[in-house]
Parts: C-alpha cells; structure tokens; sequence
C-alpha cells in the first residue's frame, strides 16, 4: 500500500546518495541503485559510495563524541556522514549474508553516537532502503540493520523492501525487476511512500520480540497486539523515535551517565577491582 507523506522536491537538481552494501562491482545492489536513479523524474547527479571498501574502525566507548570532543578514530567516518548531509536523498542497498545485511552496517552503527553531530542536518531527508536475499524466505534480521541506521539519522525511510536475487545482475533480468525500480523511483520523488502493512504499526519494522502476549517493536519499541482478523492494534508507543529534540535526550541521558560514574565511582571500583587479575587474555 502506497500512502502520502513528503517528497524529493524537484525543482533544482539533486543529489542522490546511493550507499552500496555490497563488495561485489556491478552486483544486485549496485545496478539496482543505478537502475532506480535512471528512473527518477527528478533533475538530479547520482553518487556513489562502497561502505564494505571504507575503514570504519571499532568505537572506543571513549564517550568523547557524548562529550562534544573529536572522535580519536582516524578513519572514514566523518567522510561518511559529511556525504550525508550533503545528499539531497539516500538509497540504501545490502545483500543478506546468513540472515543479517553486511558487517559494514553493523560498524557503522557501533559509531552511531557520532549521529548526533549531523543529526539536524540528516533529519527527515528521503530514503529507500533494499535487501536482497538468494534463498527462498531466508530474510532473518536483515531489514532491522538498514531501518536502524537510517532512523538514527533521522532519515524518512520511504520504503524498505526485499528482493529475491543472489546472481549478478539477476535483479534486473526479469520485467518485474525494472518495474520495481520504477515503483521505487516515483515513490523517492514523489509524496508517497511504500506502507508496510505486516510490519510494526508504529514504525513499519517486521522485526519484533515477544513478551506476555505482546509484540515489542525491535526498532522503535512500540507495543502492540494482533486481532484475530489480523490487524495490528496499537497499545504504546515506544519512545525511541521522534522529532529532532526527541531524539537529541538520548545524547543527554548518555551524558548524565559521566555524573553518576562519579557519584558511583568508589563503589564500582570496589565491585570490578577483584576481576582484574583472573583468567589469561590470549594474544
């Protein structure tokens, strides 16, 4: 179901960021970005960036990015978000290794406090986001990665859908490849959106958990139930998303963390100091 909600404004040229999940040149990913670019009515330049070919290193847990400092890690990530802010639009592409999307996604988002710096310049700008799979229903947990990375950022997911196609090139050797690349064209450019009515009615995202009866949202943490005509019944919205202040108490809540490290501090040095010496770390 496609219902209406903001739209690429078409009336100077654009740029269209396409972020490729993939290493593989010419891949699924990376045509499709391309097939969708060629089918967008909208006077616009298309760049491109391989996440897997970015060195994105392992976040410190230094919180000094909380804190309003650099991040000591010298690598590709400020690139990355700078590429971002300047995008007019964002389509996102993964291929599915062993039910998740690719690793760069989950590096990313272990650095995804640095979100916070560009957020307001990240907010509410369009995207799509594409997983493709090889085997039949074997989707795991894939979505979740893509739909977490561009809610942090704020970024107004449009439509984020999955594909059947693991050869090269495969996505686009049917009709109904093309025609989806079109659909997803019009909806990037346009004020539709792609509706995902088996997913979270909050948020859209089909990853849940379970708890007492209930559905929790894996994204947004919204509850809700499921009636015996199928529909989704919303009961409590989750609190994780939102507008840009909303979203900015995160950063706040994790900088009261440093004042009660402080106030706690001899008691979790007592608690941790007899750790210190057990067991060998291997090298």
């Amino acid at each position: 179901m496609v219902e209406n909600n903001s739209t690429l404004n078409a009336q100077n040229s654009k740029l269209v960021l396409g972020l490729v999940g993939s290493p593989r040149r010419l891949g699924n990913c990376e045509v499709f970005i391309k097939e969708i670019s060629n089918q967008l009515n909208v006077n616009h330049r298309l760049k491109l960036i391989r996440l897997p070919a970015l060195n994105i290193l392992p976040c410190n847990a230094c919180y000094g990015c909380i804190m309003d400092k650099p991040c000591p890690n010298e690598d590709d990530m400020a690139f990355l978000l700078s590429q971002i802010v300047e995008a007019d639009a964002i389509i996102m592409a993964s291929p599915i290794y062993y039910l998740g999307a690719h690793s760069i996604f989950k590096r990313i988002l272990d650095r995804g406090f640095l979100f916070f710096t560009v957020l307001e310049k990240t907010y509410g700008k369009p995207c799509i986001l594409i997983n493709t799979y090889g085997i039949e229903g074997r989707i795991g947990a894939a979505p979740h990665a893509l739909m977490t990375f561009a809610a942090f950022l704020g970024l107004d997911i449009k439509a984020s859908i999955n594909i059947r196609a693991a050869l090269p090139g495969e996505i686009l050797m049917s009709e109904e490849g093309r025609q989806k690349a079109g659909m997803l064209a019009e909806v990037l450019s346009s004020d539709k959106r792609m509706k995902n009515e088996d997913g979270c009615p909050f948020c859209g995202c089909e990853i849940v958990r379970m708890e007492q009866g209930k559905f929790i949202c894996a994204l947004c943490h919204g509850y809700f139930v499921i009636d015996n005509q199928g529909k989704t019944i919303k009961i409590k919205d989750g609190g994780v998303l939102g507008t840009v202040e909303h979203m900015l108490k995160h950063k706040e809540w994790l900088r009261g963390m440093k004042d009660r490290f402080l106030q706690n501090k001899k008691e979790i040095v007592k608690t941790i100091a007899g750790y210190k010496d057990i067991g060998e770390w291997i090298k």
